[in-house]
């Protein structure tokens, strides 16, 4: 490989900030047709990278401070399997319902 071969790295990020751009609606057209015809599934590859992202950002920032808080306040308290599924549910379900929000600010449209 040399210097001018892209690295996984260069991909995702080609990837995410093309869908972004896509959402914003500044992705160029000859960049969305360079994209759709060498890497056809490219928006759902930045979808699931996004939400793989979302998934341990949620855990990580959010699930473990919750858990962690209520053994504070009970420190018998020993989270179960159930109570992450059920706390990370319950944050995942918080940035779908946000998905109607996304029109009122009117910098990006639904896509």
């Amino acid at each position: 490989m040399n210097d001018l071969d892209p690295t996984e790295d260069d991909l995702i990020r080609l990837l995410v900030d093309s869908w972004a751009a896509l959402r914003a609606g500044t992705l160029a057209e000859d960049q969305q047709a360079l994209l759709d015809r060498e890497r056809p599934q490219w928006q759902c590859e930045a979808a699931n990278l996004i939400a793989e992202g979302l998934l341990a950002y949620v855990t990580v920032e959010m699930v473990e401070p919750d858990l962690a808080y209520d053994r504070e306040v009970d420190p018998h308290n020993t989270p179960t399997p159930q109570d992450y599924a059920a706390r990370l549910g319950a944050h995942m379900m918080d940035f779908v319902d946000y998905r109607g929000d996304l029109v009122k600010t009117r910098r990006l449209g639904t896509h």
